[in-house]
């Protein structure tokens, strides 16, 4: 009920650039771990009693274009995002405030992909899982308070990072950890009229370590002899993500929010490049390769509704007003099922 993953990020080549340095094409890039995706009010759920929570994620994506690193639409780039992931969390108290403990278990591909100048072969399947814990500071129901800290450990343990296939939704084995706080106010004790309001506050920070071997091209099209292009490493910079929401939640667990979400950073390059030609004593050292970055403005429609005491329904409408370093996503939908499993007592 309170912090959801997504770990697909950026994930298709910027074939312009690659030409430039040695006329090939078809770049493997690395998904990012870099998106919570906190729905609105999720830290009320500092306020649940202590119980297991099973979450259910289905996302469908319709990306309209893939914007390289310099603000440069791809033409005719598109492609479908769908992702599925499980979650397990358990809620209880640690030194009189509660705590959460969440893992989730998420798989995704991608469809109708066509990124210009690259083999448009997906590496779909397990994503990188993570682990993540909450602890609440302050959990004030009565005030309608909450704030809460959470940290994320993405495990690079998703299907094996393919650096020949155009699209990669695991990372080039990169271990992450993204910090998180979130804050929600309700905002009926200011005026009456306001009863039922809520103002949701979620940043996070996500600090990447180094991948290996993000990049690999066989005979590179415009090569003058034939040969192998290769980068050992990937570097990827500090992401950043701020998300605010006004919310409406005219009884417990059901409500309606819009919000808006600033990301920037990430900026992943491609590091100690090399074209090797068969057969022949050459080699020729190539310059760093800038891929992707994690970087958009997007707005969010988000909804609950509880169908039972122990199960809602939630869901996330969302689209990007700009995108630079990835596929820019024109419209998103995503289904979430939660089931609570509260102890005997509560």
């Amino acid at each position: 009920m309170w912090i959801k993953h997504s770990s697909v990020g950026a994930l298709a080549g910027a074939a312009v650039l690659f030409g430039t340095i040695i006329g090939g094409n078809a770049p493997a890039l690395a998904g990012s771990d870099r998106e919570t995706d906190t729905y609105a009010g999720d830290y009320e759920g500092g306020s649940l009693p202590t119980g297991i929570f099973v979450l259910q994620y289905l996302r469908y994506v319709r990306s309209d274009a893939f914007i390289d690193t310099t603000g440069q639409e791809l033409p005719n780039s598109h492609a479908n995002i769908l992702v599925e992931f499980t979650r397990l969390a358990y809620l209880t108290s640690l030194w009189g405030h509660p705590f959460a403990m969440e893992g989730d278990l998420p798989f995704a591909t991608l469809t109708d992909v066509n990124i210009p100048g690259t083999n448009n072969r997906v590496a779909g399947g397990l994503v990188d899982p993570d682990l993540h814990l909450t602890y609440f500071i302050t959990a004030d129901l009565n005030n309608q308070r909450w704030l809460g800290i959470t940290n994320f450990f993405f495990f690079p343990l998703g299907r094996s990072f393919d650096n020949q296939a155009a699209v990669n939704v695991s990372t080039a084995r990169q271990f992450t950890d993204a910090p998180q706080i979130g804050y929600t106010e309700g905002l009926g004790k200011l005026s009456p009229a306001l009863n039922g309001v809520f103002f949701d506050l979620i940043a996070h920070a996500s600090f990447h370590t180094g991948g290996n071997s993000p990049l690999m091209v066989l005979n590179p099209a415009s090569a003058q002899v034939p040969g192998v292009l290769t980068f050992d490493n990937l570097t990827q910079d500090p992401s950043y993500d701020v998300q605010a929401f006004l919310r409406y939640e005219p009884k417990p667990l059901q409500y309606v929010a819009i919000g808006i979400e600033k990301s920037w950073g990430g900026k992943q390059t491609a590091i100690n490049g090399i074209f090797a030609a068969t057969g022949l004593p050459i080699t020729m050292p190539l310059a760093n390769l800038p891929l992707a970055k994690d970087d958009f403005l997007r707005g969010h429609f988000q909804f609950q509704v509880p169908i039972t005491q122990d199960f809602a329904i939630a869901g996330d409408v969302f689209h990007d007003f700009r995108t630079v370093g990835g596929l820019r996503e024109n419209i998103g939908v995503e289904i979430r099922l939660a089931k609570l499993f509260f102890s005997p007592a509560n």
